[in-house]
């Protein structure tokens, strides 16, 4: 029986079609296969590029041993007297990136309340910082120890960290500010005013901030320097008593007089 022409070219239009999807379909798998391609390389390229800068993680600062504990220091940071080890200046850019990067994990941490993980991590990045001479880390570093120190409790420490990195940056307001707050908190009213006074000309916009605390520090300050002061004559008079006692005399015995012209002339009495 003949094949019927028309059907015979219905056939061969679907195995046409058919072909056509074939190739289609093989066309778009190797277009997925190179796009593939490229994101595997691209993921390969990322991965070389950051395997010689491996991130501080929790367990690794969970690791430190105990005299790497932010909480033993024996020296300052600007005392350390480790072996310098000359690195180049595109190690340097490395450094300086992954220090960056690993800042702000540990700067997550600390908004999820988890302060002494992320003081461990400041303490490994400030190592890293301080070996490239990088000052402008070191500074940002060690406040952030301080916070950390001074959300833990530990005062003095976080004092000395707040200290430490305005050596690396005298006009660092962010430093300042909690060295300010730091000292109120402690009752050293004198140190804080001054520190005030100057967050005022660094930072006018932080020290609005704070402004409420001006008349409290002034006024606190004052008494705080006058007692110091009476305390230094008390302890000069003291002194000076001592000596004189040696050829039976005091203090008592000479009266000071102002003189009219700045100055103040020195009288014995014998009668005291």
């Amino acid at each position: 029986m003949e094949e019927n022409s028309d059907d015979k070219e219905v056939y061969e239009d679907c195995l046409e079609e058919n072909n056509n999807e074939e190739e289609k379909e093989k066309k778009d798998k190797e277009i997925k296969e190179e796009e593939n391609n490229n994101e595997k390389e691209k993921e390969d390229e990322k991965e070389k590029k950051e395997e010689k800068y491996i991130p501080y993680t929790i367990k690794q600062s969970e690791k430190l041993k105990d005299d790497e504990s932010p909480f033993i220091e024996n020296k300052s940071d600007s005392e350390s007297e480790e072996e310098k080890i000359p690195i180049t200046e595109e190690e340097k850019k490395d450094i300086e990136e992954k220090v960056i990067n690993e800042r702000k994990n540990a700067g997550v941490l600390y908004k999820n309340g988890e302060y002494l993980q992320a003081l461990n991590i400041y303490s490994l990045l400030l190592k890293d910082a301080k070996r490239a001479e990088l000052k402008e880390q070191c500074c940002i570093l060690n406040c952030n120890k301080g916070i950390c120190f001074n959300k833990l409790n530990e005062y003095d420490k976080a004092l000395k960290s707040f200290k430490e990195a305005l050596k690396y940056n005298k006009d660092y307001s962010k430093a300042l500010c909690n060295k300010m707050l730091l000292l109120h908190k402690k009752e050293e009213y004198l140190e804080a005013y001054e520190d005030f006074k100057r967050l005022k000309t660094l930072d006018y916009n932080l020290w609005e901030n704070y402004r409420n605390l001006e008349s409290e520090l002034s006024y606190k300050a004052e008494i705080q320097k006058k007692k110091m002061t009476d305390e230094m004559l008390g302890k000069l008079k003291d002194m000076g008593n001592t000596i004189l006692g040696k050829f039976g005399l005091s203090l008592n015995n000479f009266q000071m007089t102002p003189n009219g012209q700045g100055g103040y002339s020195i009288q014995y009495n014998n009668n005291k």
